[in-house]
């Protein structure tokens, strides 16, 4: 089980499903989420513990391969951040 280190240094079990939230709400299209969370979760197999922030950079890298820039992604960052102020 990949157990991801949040930025407060809790452990929690990684869920793709959580991701594809993530995605869907920064304004992906489903398709495009489905794949982004897909091609993650195989990577974080090989893991036994990842960063949020790796898991993000992760995200960014893969939609910069599929050529797609996840310029909402940025906005709904900032705004989470600013929410758990």
């Amino acid at each position: 089980m990949v157990r991801v280190v949040k930025k407060d240094k809790k452990l929690e079990a990684f869920k793709s499903s959580k991701l594809l939230k993530s995605c869907k709400k920064a304004g992906m299209p489903e398709p495009i989420a489905k794949t982004v969370t897909s091609m993650i979760s195989a990577k974080l197999k090989k893991k036994k513990t990842v960063t949020s922030k790796a898991i993000t950079k992760m995200v960014f890298d893969v939609c910069n391969k599929m050529g797609k820039i996840p310029a909402n992604w940025l906005k709904y960052n900032k705004a989470k951040k600013k929410k758990k102020k």
